[in-house]
């Protein structure tokens, strides 16, 4: 029995025995195994991976993976057991150089980005990360060194800054441009207001009135009241097509080619050289010799329509001709408002041809004067206030003075319109005879 213990004893530590020798193998095994895996993710690794011998001169390399060829262009057979100073070049920074040679000889962990050179001379962005290997003793015997190529990022970044850098300088040159575009806009309004009626005739049996709101800084429309002679006023309201520059530099032109120049001949009055005196011209012969002046550009597709007239004080008669201009309204004293003749085509469209109307007018009546941008502003609704609005606020103002029903109007147009900004430019122009 005691035979049989013992043989069971001796044949258990052999078994024992085996066990651990299978699990030492299988250990080893294992390790082996997780080494190969390391060393194989290593080399299939896109960045570039190397490893410097600290312990010698130069740092000399002993492992470049395949990441590490790529990069660079060199077969590890060049590269091995040489300098990285092989990677420098005309752009490398000597400073960022110099710092990483301090690092590795210090034993200290080092990043930086600089340019690198492949074997065909190309450079190219290199993110360096240097890592010390240390032994037991804590002495540094290696580094590895782990690049990444940032060209496209560097080259992404640099295209973003320059186009930051032109998007600045362009800002900066639209500012100036701006600037000077509206003090040239400014200085335009400040003509374009200095044309429109200053001091208006003193006359002790007519009154006049005007507004003018133009949609933008520089508008399409004008209007002027001037005296022709002692019994003769002219008066017109034109408008423009568009709006800006071109549409204000073509009212501009037509208000100075109608205003009539003292002691001289113009557009509107003749002198007759025999006798010395003037001529009224007809209102048709203006607008005849307004076609004349402005005929029709198919380059700018611009003409404007107008309605002119001349006020005889003595006869209380008004002559008018229009354009292709909204008919005045004729607003006799306690009476009904009466919408005048209106005929002819703008001025530079048609055959030019253009007819005198004449109304009898008394001491109370009144005749206004307006854009379309008046009776044809909308509503949020894109309803029109109309001409029928128009003239019905025309003549419940009938009571008030001139400027004041002027106001009464402009009043009811923003409140139909919203208050916003106006799409078209907005002028009145009325006058009445008083008691002398």
């Amino acid at each position: 029995m005691d035979v049989l213990r013992a043989r069971i004893r001796e044949l258990e530590s052999r078994l024992e025995a085996q066990c651990s020798q299978c699990a030492a193998r299988g250990a080893l095994e294992e390790s082996a195994e997780r080494r190969r895996l390391h060393e194989w993710a290593i080399e299939s690794s896109n960045e570039g991976i190397a490893i410097f011998d600290a312990r010698r001169k130069d740092f000399p390399l002993v492992y470049v993976n395949a990441g590490f060829e790529h990069q660079t262009g060199y077969a590890r057979e060049e590269l091995l057991g040489g300098s990285a100073r092989v990677l420098h070049g005309p752009d490398t920074d000597t400073a960022k150089v110099e710092r990483i040679r301090k690092a590795m000889a210090e034993g200290r962990e080092y990043r930086a980005e600089i340019i690198s050179y492949r074997k065909d001379g190309t450079p190219w962005w290199n993110r360096l990360s240097l890592t010390p290997l240390r032994d037991e003793q804590g002495e540094v015997t290696h580094y590895v060194s782990v690049q990444t190529d940032i060209t496209e990022a560097v080259q992404s970044t640099a295209d973003v800054e320059a186009a930051l850098k032109l998007l600045e300088a362009t800002n900066v040159e639209l500012t100036r441009a701006n600037r000077r575009m509206r003090k040239n806009l400014e200085a335009a309004a400040k003509v374009q207001q200095a044309l429109l009626p200053g001091r208006l005739p003193r006359t002790k049996d007519i009154r006049f009135a005007w507004k003018f709101r133009p949609c933008e800084q520089l508008a399409g429309d004008s209007l002027n009241i001037f005296r022709l002679d002692d019994d003769h006023v002219g008066v017109y309201l034109l408008d423009v097509t568009g709006h800006g520059t071109a549409a204000a530099l073509l009212a501009v032109a037509v208000n100075r080619i109608i205003a009539p120049m003292a002691h001289s001949t113009s557009l509107v009055r003749e002198r007759d050289e025999a006798t010395g005196t003037y001529r009224i011209a007809l209102p048709s012969e203006v607008a005849m010799r307004l076609h004349r002046h402005f005929p029709w550009d198919a380059d700018t597709g611009q003409f404007f329509t107008m309605v002119y007239g001349v006020i005889e004080r003595r006869t209380r008669r008004f002559r008018y001709t229009t354009a292709g201009h909204p008919a005045p309204l004729y607003l006799p004293a306690g009476g009904e408002p009466v919408t005048l003749g209106s005929r002819g085509m703008p001025i530079g469209v048609g055959d030019g041809v253009y007819e005198d109307q004449c109304v009898e007018m008394a001491v109370g009546d009144r005749v206004h004067l307006y854009s379309d941008g008046v009776p044809e502003t909308m509503n949020g609704a894109r309803n029109l206030f109309g001409r029928r609005r128009l003239t019905a606020a025309f003549a419940e103002g009938a009571g008030l003075s001139l400027d004041d029903c002027q106001d009464d109007i402009l009043a009811r147009i923003e409140r139909w319109h919203g208050g916003s900004q106006f799409e078209d430019d907005l002028s009145l122009l009325s006058f009445e005879f008083v008691a002398g």
